[in-house]
């Protein structure tokens, strides 16, 4: 018997157990995953034969804003990205990240430490100790890796703007806040993965009470991993949003790597072992579109169809995410939270900049793609132009010395910008044919 086959016939993971873990994550970001230390990920790189990334050219015309003057003096940056080229949100992060530099007049180099954390801090220590060092430096704490380059980087001339995850409350007590311990650390840039997760979940109950109003729930839930900052806080809204109905029962929580292979691998013996026990199962959370395809692939493998008789949710905005919202297997992708490096440019940017800019943690909200939204902002997420968004108007707000920074306010003004180079007004909202099982999402961000 596998070791998942072992795993699958532990003891359920009902309501009290989920309100333990809850607690648990909040306070060691720990949670008691059922999941496979061994089982190979798909974690293959489409071009992994170098570390970095060429420098991208900063200033160049846009047909959009050709003639806009480029802000400020030159800066250059730097990001170690944490990732693996080729992994799908990494690039999202490097993408968007690189559009921004455009409009803000920085030269981005992108290093990747392919998921080491010790590479992670070689490649952070040797931008910080070029001839040529970066104006800024760019972090993720992936795997808590990056709060001691925090000691390290205040003995030289590069500030640092860390992205997506902050801190842990531990790592916090010995560091601080951006410019109170580290003078070269200037702010954070982090989108609130506990809403996102806790929406997931809320939705996926939403929309599970309309074919069974009073009777019990029984759902999967696919973790990415218990050490990163915003896979802990995403873990934890999950538990909150499914602990709003007594009803509700997660029977799992599996840690699946973030992958489609260890998703359907896992997925495909839970499923097994409903059938054994002639259970039932309602709904699926996937902490990202990846996990979640891999979800999907066990239901389809075993004769059952996603978004009819079992309801998934997913994470990231991806051009995956987003076909299978459109083909309604999923019911949503919850996201936006690609753009940090972005932000991350534009905080960069203004500290430059404007004097007296004092540090700061900037908190973003991510949203939701349902089947009410897909057709209006799915093709902009499809086949993204970045560089059709003007991330220099996301600059600080001197009014209330404080960041507009929402994701989908960056997809309305493409939107718009299609609508002007096309002569047509913008596009207005439209809605898919639901299903049964689609009727009560909720209404579309704006």
């Amino acid at each position: 018997m596998s070791a998942a086959t072992n795993r699958t016939e532990r003891a359920q993971l009902g309501l009290p157990r989920l309100i333990i873990l809850c607690g648990c994550l909040a306070l060691s970001g720990l949670v008691n995953a059922s999941s496979s230390g061994s089982y190979s990920s798909d974690l293959t790189p489409r071009a992994s034969e170098n570390t970095q990334a060429p420098a991208y050219p900063s200033g160049q015309s846009r047909a959009r804003g050709a003639l806009e003057a480029i802000p400020g003096r030159p800066l250059t940056a730097t990001f170690v990205n944490p990732g693996l080229r080729g992994e799908r949100f990494w690039d999202m992060v490097t993408d968007t990240m690189q559009a921004a530099a455009l409009d803000l007049n920085i030269s981005l180099e992108v290093v990747y430490a392919e998921r080491n954390p010790y590479l992670l801090k070689k490649l952070a220590i040797q931008a910080l100790e070029s001839p040529a060092a970066p104006d800024y430096l760019l972090l993720v704490n992936e795997e808590q890796a990056a709060s001691e380059l925090l000691t390290i980087t205040d003995g030289h001339d590069t500030h640092v703007v860390m992205l997506l995850n902050g801190l842990t409350r531990e790592e916090a007590l010995t560091h601080g806040t951006p410019g109170s311990l580290h003078s070269s650390w200037i702010g954070s840039v982090i989108p609130d993965n506990h809403t996102a997760g806790k929406r997931m979940a809320t939705q996926l109950i939403k929309v599970a009470r309309e074919g069974s109003p009073t009777g019990q729930l029984h759902g999967l839930a696919l973790i990415g991993d218990t050490r990163t900052p915003a896979s802990i806080a995403r873990n934890t809204g999950m538990v909150a949003g499914f602990s709003q109905d007594q009803g509700v029962q997660i029977d799992r929580i599996l840690e699946a790597r973030w992958n489609t292979r260890d998703a359907e691998h896992l997925t495909g013996q839970y499923l097994k072992w409903v059938s054994r026990s002639s259970g039932q199962n309602d709904l699926i959370w996937a902490a990202n579109d990846a996990m979640a395809e891999g979800a999907i692939l066990a239901l389809e493998s075993a004769g059952l169809t996603p978004g009819v008789d079992v309801l998934v949710a997913g994470l990231n905005w991806s051009p995956e995410g987003i076909s299978m919202v459109k083909d309604q297997r999923m019911l949503l992708t919850d996201g936006g939270h690609f753009m940090a490096g972005a932000w991350a440019m534009v905080m960069a940017r203004d500290h430059a900049d404007i004097e007296g800019w004092s540090p700061r943690t900037v908190n973003f909200p991510m949203s939701a793609i349902t089947h009410d939204n897909v057709a209006r902002y799915g093709p902009l997420l499809e086949n993204p132009d970045w560089e059709a968004a003007d991330f220099a108007a996301f600059g600080l707000q001197a009014s209330r010395d404080d960041y507009g920074f929402d994701p989908m306010r960056v997809l309305t003004q493409m939107l718009g910008h299609q609508a002007a180079a096309s002569g047509l007004p913008p596009q207005a909202p439209a809605t898919q044919k639901k299903t049964a099982r689609s009727s009560a999402l909720m209404d579309a961000p704006q």
